[in-house]
């Protein structure tokens, strides 16, 4: 059985190194619950606010957050993530938009990150060192497959040379362009969806009976639902995963054009990144549910 040690201050009672230990691990206790709640066991940073490329977006196809700039010149905007560190998570606030400009190729043998991670040193007081370390974020780029979640939270990855990905570990809320594009989504599917006609393998083999509209209207509630849940709160780049993964699956099952319409936006599954998971099929035990 684990005990956790809480600083609770009282008049008179000593300051030893467990109390000190106690106060340190505050924060660290904090963050590694809400990041459990969203990763489970293996928790990993995640981009708060900000901290977004001045890249150009696509007009219309994803995968989201699908962005075009160079490393050679490019900045972010001011924001707020969590960064592990080998003292635990941290919250890092970058105040001012940062101007990079990395020395890197264009094209690489392997796909690249763009990372958030600490720098540290002793702390020091009048040349004299002090019972702290300093912890300097810094942003660099590594290669994709070097990338330690403990360690490095993930701003972008690479696609394609001059084309990132940047919703990979990020919350997005109202306006943000990530979110706008899949509620722009969600109204081409709706389209879709009243628009097209008996057709399909759940219709071919009478899934859900012999009225139609009864398969735009399990379609199209998936749609609505979908859209909710994106708009209730802010969400996590897993969270939107997640929901157009199920979504998807739901189409696949009622309206097939409507599926293929989502796939057709989100892309290609190998340049797909954390939403390649939108292309698969229907879990088998679905079919018992019917």
């Amino acid at each position: 059985m684990t005990h956790t040690t809480i600083f609770t201050p009282k008049n008179g009672a000593p300051i030893d190194l467990e109390t000190l230990n106690g106060i340190a691990d505050t924060q660290t206790l904090l963050l590694d619950s809400n990041l459990a709640l969203i990763y489970g066991e293996t928790p990993r940073g995640l981009v708060l606010s900000g901290l977004e490329p001045n890249g150009r977006r696509p007009k219309k196809n994803g995968p989201p957050g699908v962005m075009q700039f160079s490393l050679l010149n490019f900045s972010l905007s001011p924001g707020t993530a969590i960064v592990g560190s080998s003292k635990g998570w941290q919250v890092v606030q970058f105040e001012e938009s940062q101007l990079l400009q990395f020395e890197e190729p264009e094209r690489s043998s392997s796909l690249r990150s763009i990372v958030i991670a600490f720098s540290e040193q002793d702390g020091t007081r009048n040349g004299d060192r002090t019972a702290n370390k300093v912890l300097i974020p810094l942003i660099n780029v590594v290669n994709k497959d070097e990338v330690d979640p403990s360690q490095m939270t993930i701003v972008a990855n690479e696609l394609a040379p001059n084309i990132w990905s940047t919703d990979v570990e990020r919350v997005a809320s109202g306006n943000h362009p990530v979110l706008e594009s899949m509620m722009n989504l969600f109204n081409q599917l709706e389209d879709v969806i009243w628009e097209s006609d008996r057709h399909g393998q759940p219709w071919q083999v009478q899934r859900l009976g012999r009225e139609w509209k009864t398969y735009q209207s399990k379609a199209s509630v998936a749609v609505t639902a979908a859209r909710f849940t994106l708009s209730s709160h802010p969400s996590t780049t897993e969270d939107r995963v997640r929901c157009l993964t199920n979504l998807h699956w739901q189409l696949q099952r009622s309206v097939e054009q409507a599926a293929q319409a989502l796939a057709k936006w989100t892309g290609v599954v190998e340049a797909a990144d954390k939403y390649a998971p939108v292309f698969s099929a229907p879990p088998a035990d679905w079919d018992a549910m019917s």
